[in-house]
């Protein structure tokens, strides 16, 4: 796991080594352990790397690294986890190893394979390597998008780094705001476009390959490719995933530095720590981390959203040891400002707790977390995917007992008294009208958390756009015939949701040199859980009911049963009592902020003004609104011009 940037200049002078070390400089924070620069195709290629050695830490894994048969160079973010077995079978054909490091093994991978290695690879990585020979730079990044890869290209320069902050430091780049994009994030409205212009994101799964005469792109994979038929037995659906979970966690636990996870208290974090557990009581766990059991757990006391309890309870059942950090009522401005400057979205600062979770897994040596993402987006964890179940299905008159199942289901997800009378009267009505997605726009009672559920139903229904071209109409035919649940979860897997929970946790944890690893993320649990149908997702009453069914016997009931569901989300509403509300109050108070066009600076102050005077608590939706303004005004006001610190 690393940072790395790359300036290839097809025509013109060679790459000077302070440009490069100049944009590499930026990701320094992505890799604390050493800092290596290749100077290729006679200087006019530059590969830099920033390295967080966790594989073979010693000089022999140092990057950027060349083959041995001298004709490819690699500068690589990630981990493929199964480069054990891979390593085993090139030996047989003959490569020989001077480190033991995964990159070493991708490159002969590359050399034996050509691209269609990446088809072998089991992990998360963006990479480029360089082939001499015919003066070729492949880039590609891994299935889901765990690692990103920002590219910029113009008729003569090719430029790649893992964040965006890099490009405000590339000489001769003019890096200026997308103010569409910019517009996107306060529409709270998923947007694929980078907020720097000319910049983009290299799109998962996908590879990008660049000659002196041009380019060419393609998508190496599909999950819609690579789905199964599934057993027809409920149990041996589960007794599957269970095999498929402890064995992608048996290989995330490789490595040469100590392990630790992150643990909520919810089902999909219990899992994993639990699967763990499991995988190294099997044994056959070969380059095991030499620790692995601390756990991790973020509480937050005297707020609905503490799990800190089932945490512990989760710990003690795999045998970990607990390792708390009770938020407190306050956060510092010098924090809110560095979590701001390391995210470099504009998301509000939602994901300070996890941010500072990952802090103290490094300052206590901590280099890897093992964590439970993507769960709810493979089997329908949200209350937004039980809502759309319903809204997407075909109603009450046709599938009476669906959607009493459905309906049920989504009550139960929520505490007492955190769903309002309204807002699940509207949510049965729009259940018993067929097609109701078409209608849910007219239903006379839409306020609250439905609201927001209509709000998102245009991201997950994008596939249905008339606009669309052939090939995308028929790929949206093929999600839609997954199943009206299965077929939302894909696009929140892969388009919305997800890709927006990546991108924040990848800045979370590598703001501190902290690598994240996801065994959900295996391709073969996700192929799996796009192969099953919907009632195994949502059924019962249960969200994730096969992962439910998987952790029988793994998991105690307590956990494994529980179904109200929380975010893990800092306790924003009480520290705008404190250091927040007062960083927040400076900046609703600059005249930038007021006459900004892009929100209504004096609404936005007057209620600021409201809550500082009555101190009584925020509302969830100004609070959201305020915050996100303010984020969006501090990076639009010091985030881009301060790319020289």
């Amino acid at each position: 796991m690393c940072g790395i940037a790359g300036i290839w200049e097809r025509e013109g002078p060679p790459v000077e080594p302070r440009r490069i070390a100049r944009f590499l400089r930026a990701v320094a924070h992505r890799g604390p352990d050493g800092e290596g620069i290749a100077m290729l195709d006679e200087g006019r290629l530059a590969l830099g790397h920033r390295r967080l050695a966790i594989l073979d830490t010693t000089d022999a894994g140092a990057q950027p690294m060349r083959s041995e048969s001298g004709r490819y160079d690699i500068t690589y973010n990630g981990e493929v986890y199964d480069f054990v077995e891979l390593r085993r079978q090139l030996e047989n054909d003959g490569f020989r190893f001077r480190s033991d490091s995964d990159t070493e093994v991708i490159l002969a991978a590359y050399e034996r394979w050509g691209a269609d290695c990446l088809l072998r690879f089991n992990g998360m990585w963006s990479l480029a390597i360089w082939d001499r020979q015919e003066r070729r730079l492949l880039l590609a990044r891994d299935r889901f998008g765990v690692k990103p890869l920002y590219l910029a290209v113009d008729a003569h320069r090719v430029a790649f780094a893992s964040e965006l902050k890099a490009f405000r430091l590339l000489d001769g780049f003019d890096a200026a705001p997308d103010m569409d994009a910019v517009a996107a994030r306060l529409a709270l409205t998923f947007h694929e476009r980078v907020l720097l212009r000319g910049v983009e994101m290299v799109p998962a799964g996908w590879c990008v390959e660049f000659t002196p005469e041009g380019s060419r792109r393609w998508r190496w994979w599909h999950t819609l490719d690579h789905l199964v038929t599934p057993p027809r037995d409920p149990d041996a659906q589960a007794e599957e995933l269970r095999a498929l979970l402890v064995d992608a966690c048996r290989l995330r636990m490789r490595g040469d530095v100590p392990v630790a996870t992150s643990l909520s208290g919810g089902l999909d974090s219990s899992s994993v720590v639990n699967a763990l557990a499991l995988a190294h009581a099997a044994g056959h766990t070969m380059r095991e981390a030499p620790e692995w059991r601390h756990a991790f757990i973020a509480g937050f006391p005297g707020t609905a959203q503490d799990e800190t309890d089932d945490a512990r309870l989760a710990a003690a059942h795999a045998g970990a040891i607990p390792v708390e950090r009770q938020f407190s009522d306050d956060v510092s401005r010098e924090d809110i400002e560095a979590f701001l400057w390391q995210f470099e979205e504009i998301v509000g600062v939602f994901g300070l707790a996890p941010w500072m979770l990952y802090r103290d897994m490094r300052r206590q040596g901590v280099v890897v977390s093992i964590d439970g993402h993507g769960a709810d987006e493979l089997f329908g964890g949200y209350h937004l995917h039980v809502a759309l179940a319903l809204l997407r299905g075909r109603g009450a008159l046709r599938e009476p007992w669906r959607t009493r199942d459905l309906v049920d289901t989504w009550r139960r997800m929520h505490r007492p008294g955190l769903i309002d009378r309204q807002s699940n009267a509207a949510l049965v009505a729009a259940a018993t009208l067929p097609g109701a997605l078409a209608v849910g726009r007219r239903l006379p009672v839409v306020r609250g958390r439905l609201r927001e559920v209509l709000g998102h139903l245009e991201q997950h229904a994008r596939g249905r756009d008339a606009t669309l071209d052939a090939d995308a109409r028929a790929e949206a035919d093929a999600i839609d015939a997954l199943g009206p649940l299965t077929g939302a979860l894909y696009r929140s897997f892969h388009h919305v949701s997800l890709p927006r929970i990546l991108r924040a946790f990848d800045a979370h944890s590598m703001g501190h040199g902290v690598e994240v690893r996801m065994p959900f993320l295996d391709w073969r649990i996700v192929r799996l859980a796009f192969s099953l149908p919907d009632q195994r997702k949502v059924g019962g009453g249960f969200t994730k009911r096969v992962l439910r069914d998987a952790m029988r016997g793994v998991l105690p009931d307590r956990i494994r049963l529980r179904r109200d569901k929380l975010g893990y989300v800092a306790p924003v509403a009480r520290w705008l009592d404190g250091g927040l509300g007062e960083w927040l109050w400076d900046e609703v108070n600059d005249p930038e902020f007021l006459r900004s066009g892009l929100w209504d600076g004096k609404a936005i102050h007057a209620i600021a003004a409201a809550n500082r005077r009555s101190a009584t608590p925020w509302r969830h939706e100004d609070a959201r609104s305020a915050l996100l303004a303010v984020a969006a005004h501090w990076w639009l006001t010091r985030w881009m011009p301060t790319g020289n610190r």
